[in-house]
């Protein structure tokens, strides 16, 4: 097998992984996939248990497809990045949600919508406040 084969084969592999992980929010918690607005009813307990068993046996089986043709080479592209990168992804993310969500302070909203009652200015007010305390409290921690 040369490198386009293997290189084909991890591919396949991750995406593999990811449908699998997909599926089981899919089926277990009803999260429909990533960008959809859909939020589905998850099946029963019964009913997942035996997908679930179907796609474990799947696992092993493709896991032993990994094993014998890139088992080195799998865990070189799953090497885990130190904690100091998941920090920093999370506080991109973070900051991301900092400025989406300040959208929806009122003085950032009144100028984009238009005025807002005093109650409804006062409300958001209050809440967004919070929000950003919270979020600024998370970023510290990162």
């Amino acid at each position: 097998m040369d490198f386009k084969h293997k290189n084909h084969l991890i591919s396949t592999y991750i995406t593999f992984h990811k449908q699998l992980k997909e599926i089981k929010d899919i089926i277990c918690n009803g999260n429909a996939p990533s960008g959809t607005n859909t939020v589905l009813t998850p099946l029963s307990e019964k009913m997942q248990n035996a997908i679930l068993s179907r796609l474990e046996k799947i696992s092993i089986l493709f896991d032993e497809i990994a094993h014998k043709y890139f088992s080195e080479e799998l865990q070189a592209k799953l090497k885990r990045e130190p904690a100091s990168a998941t920090r920093m992804w999370a506080s991109i993310q973070l900051r991301q949600m900092e400025e989406d969500l300040s959208d929806l302070h009122p003085n950032n909203f009144e100028k984009k919508y238009g005025s807002l009652e005093s109650e409804e200015k006062d409300y958001l007010e209050e809440i967004i406040d919070k929000i950003m305390q919270e979020i600024a409290e998370a970023e510290k921690l990162i």
